[in-house]
């Protein structure tokens, strides 16, 4: 099954093993994939998703929320509005 699914998303093993593996949502990011968003913007899409289902609480989890929207947004959000 698995060589199937390599397949049809045309990704070298490394690739999926490196999803699985590194991805905070797989199957979000194997969607992309799927769907032929580039590795990296699958990553980057995937990464932001994962950090706003999840309220910053400290200071560095907004901050690395601000970075992920920026890098997946293409700005920086205006941080006062949160």
């Amino acid at each position: 099954m698995t060589d199937s699914l390599l397949g049809s998303l045309d990704l070298l093993d490394t690739d999926y093993a490196d999803i699985l593996a590194n991805s905070n949502k797989s199957a979000f990011e194997l969607q992309l994939v799927k769907l032929g968003v580039d590795l990296t913007e699958a990553r980057t899409k995937t990464k932001f998703i994962a950090l706003v289902q999840h309220k910053p609480e400290t200071l560095e989890e907004l901050e690395a929320l601000t970075a992920a929207w920026e890098e997946a947004c293409g700005y920086e959000p205006n941080v006062l509005a949160f």
